[in-house]
Parts: C-alpha cells; sequence; structure tokens
C-alpha cells in the first residue's frame, strides 16, 4: 500500500503491524533492497499500473479482459486470470517510488467462509428442491446457504451459528419431545444460579486459597513492582506478563479463555500491549473480565511505579461463602424463539444483531 492507501485504512495497518504480518518501509528502495529487486523494477511496475488505470478511466468498457465481476479489463496480470480488476484507487506514478512510505505484506488465500448448500427455513428446518420440509432434519452455520443471500454479512459467521444454532436446537427438541419439552436455562444446567454459591465452589477437598493461586510464573505479590527488563522474561505459553498502561498482567492462566485465541495475546508477550489493546478492546474490559491477571505496575527497580502507570486493583477471590459474580446480561441466557412465518424471521434477525453486538463489546 502506499501512502495515499494506507491512509485510507490506517487502523487495519496499525493492527496488522502491531501482529507482526505487516511492515513499514519508509522509502522505494527501502522496500526494493527486501523484495530483493532493483529500485528502477519497482518503478517501472508501478508506471506500468499507472497507466492501466488511465486507459480504464478513459475506456472502461474496451479493455481485452474479462473483469470481475463484469465487464472489461486492461490490466494484463489479473485479467489473464479471468477476473480482471475494473477499479483503480489511490494510483501513483513511477517516479513517485522513490519517495513514498510503503505498507508492506503478504497476502495468502485462505479459506474464510464456506457458503453451505443446504436451504433452511425459518425454524432451521432443512428444506428439499421443492421447497418442502424434511421432516427430523435441522441445519445451522456454514452448512446452510442463502441465509444472507447471495453473499453472507461480513463478521456475521458465528453470529449465524449461535443464532441458528439456537432456534435449530429448541425446534429439534420439540420436534422430537413434544410436549415433554422442559424450559430451562444455562445457571440451572451448571448446577448454579445468579447470586448462589454453587458454581463458584472450589473442587471437592481443595483448599478455598486454591482459587486465588497464582498461575505459573506469577511473582507472590500480587501489587508489585516491575520493570519492562523482568516482564521481557516472561514470553511463554507457561509463563505469559504483559503491560497494559503501566499495569504488569500475568495472563498465563487467561490464555486458553481469550476470545480472540492464545496467539492474539502471545505475540505480545513480555511486552507493553497497550497500543494495541485499545484499537480492538473497550477501556472496561479488563475490570469486567479478568483483573485478577493484575499482579503490579511498572516502574524502576525497587522503586516507585512509572508515570502514569495505575495501582493494580485487588485481586478478586471467590471462597466457599462468597457470592458468584453476575453473568453479562444475555451472555448465559436461552433464546426462546417461537419462530412462526414472519414473525420467526423478525426474531431470528433480532437474535442475530443483538448477539452480533454483544460480540463486538465483549470478545473481539
Amino acid at each position: 500500500l502506499n501512502s495515499l492507501a494506507a491512509k485510507e485504512i490506517h487502523w487495519h495497518c496499525e493492527h496488522y503491524k502491531g501482529r507482526g504480518v505487516m511492515r513499514k518501509f519508509d522509502s522505494g528502495a527501502d522496500l526494493a533492497k527486501e523484495i530483493g529487486c532493483s529500485l528502477k523494477k519497482l518503478e517501472d511496475v508501478v508506471e506500468a499500473h499507472y497507466q492501466v488505470s488511465l486507459k480504464q478511466e478513459a475506456d472502461p468498457e474496451g479493455g481485452p479482459f474479462p473483469a470481475y465481476p463484469n465487464g472489461k479489463s486492461w490490466d494484463e496480470p489479473s485479467g489473464k486470470t479471468g477476473v480482471g480488476k475494473k477499479f483503480f484507487h489511490n494510483c501513483i506514478k513511477g517516479s513517485d517510488v522513490a519517495k513514498e512510505v510503503w505498507h508492506v505484506a503478504i497476502v495468502t488465500p485462505v479459506i474464510h467462509y464456506c457458503m453451505g448448500g443446504l436451504e433452511i427455513s425459518a425454524k432451521s428446518e432443512v428444506v428439499d428442491k421443492k421447497g418442502k420440509v424434511i421432516a427430523g432434519l435441522y441445519a445451522a452455520g456454514e452448512v446452510a446457504g442463502g441465509v444472507h443471500g447471495n453473499n453472507r454479512l461480513g463478521g456475521s459467521s458465528l453470529l449465524d451459528c449461535v443464532a441458528f444454532g439456537r432456534v435449530a436446537a429448541r425446534n429439534c427438541a420439540e420436534y422430537m419431545l413434544g410436549d415433554d419439552v422442559v424450559t430451562t436455562d444455562l445457571w440451572k444446567l451448571a448446577g448454579g444460579a445468579p447470586g448462589s454459591t454453587e458454581a463458584a465452589k472450589p473442587a471437592a477437598g481443595a483448599p478455598a486459597a486454591a482459587a486465588a493461586a497464582p498461575a505459573a510464573g506469577a511473582a507472590a505479590v500480587s501489587a508489585g513492582t516491575y520493570t519492562m527488563e523482568e516482564v521481557a522474561k516472561h514470553t511463554t505459553k507457561d509463563d505469559c506478563w504483559v503491560v497494559l498502561h503501566g499495569q504488569v498482567l500475568n495472563v498465563t492462566s487467561f490464555l486458553k479463555d481469550h476470545p480472540g485465541g492464545e496467539l492474539a495475546i502471545l505475540t505480545f508477550a513480555g511486552k507493553d500491549a497497550s497500543a494495541e489493546f485499545d484499537m480492538i478492546h473497550p477501556p472496561d474490559v479488563l475490570q469486567k473480565y479478568a483483573p485478577d491477571t493484575v499482579i503490579g505496575t511498572v516502574g524502576a527497580a525497587g522503586g516507585a511505579p512509572a508515570a502514569g502507570a495505575t495501582a493494580a486493583p485487588q485481586q478478586q477471590v471467590i471462597s466457599a461463602g462468597g457470592k458468584a459474580p453476575e453473568a453479562p446480561r444475555g451472555a448465559l441466557e436461552l433464546v426462546d424463539a417461537d419462530a412462526e412465518g414472519l414473525c420467526g424471521c423478525i426474531k431470528s434477525v433480532w437474535f442475530m444483531v443483538r448477539a452480533f453486538m454483544m460480540q463486538i463489546f465483549r470478545t473481539i
């Protein structure tokens, strides 16, 4: 990406650079050196692309190659594949390459989402080619197609599974059990209820203090002061520390529970992850979901915390006689959706959008 293109997706560039999958080059010469070609070669390629953009603008349908999704293209590299490039944005001349700032990543095609071939009803019932429901057969997620129209709504694949998965489960249970279906919720299935202590009790025979035991590699002090050199020693899956706004976090035991996967955290093991964290998390997410990971603050060895560092919150420990934390609103409730006709469709869409917003604010 040249500087014009990178500016349009600045957030993404910073995110990808933080993840280590994109690099910034301050000049065309630096980029050419990394690629292993001459600056002149890079300038020639960019100039050819620029000239093609002018042709496409002057004669959009006069090109010799088929374009995607339709029409014609003047771009030979993409046109020879049968999906020629039709739109050109932020193009620069070859003479601008040397002084241009570049953001570069190697892009590899992967399977991102599968548009399945099964058609389903509002009750997640699979229907045949004639539109007739196949009794007792239900589907949800990527195995089903057409839920999003001709193309899926970006970011909705998990919601597709969750919303229609719940609809399918309910209607499947009703199909199998009829009037014997018993309404329940996940709190009861887990052996407790909001405000009860059942789900928070440690395993039989285990000391209550075990719940507060530090993870592997954690310091015994719950609010100590550490240097960045000390933090940098903890960079493995079995011993992982990160820094967020002057606070030192031992996230070893949290890795397996991170909605974004272990690698997202391990990429910043032993480092300050504040900038990357703030890009994709609301400010209160740490205090809400992982307050016990804070073990101290960053500062000079044996000295005061670094400027701007805030005091670490006290560890929250649930003893056998304590109170279980309240579940996030809506997180553990079962959807009771009557998917009859238009009403069922509207409810399904509502639950889907609701789950989507919950996912954004809580787990991304």
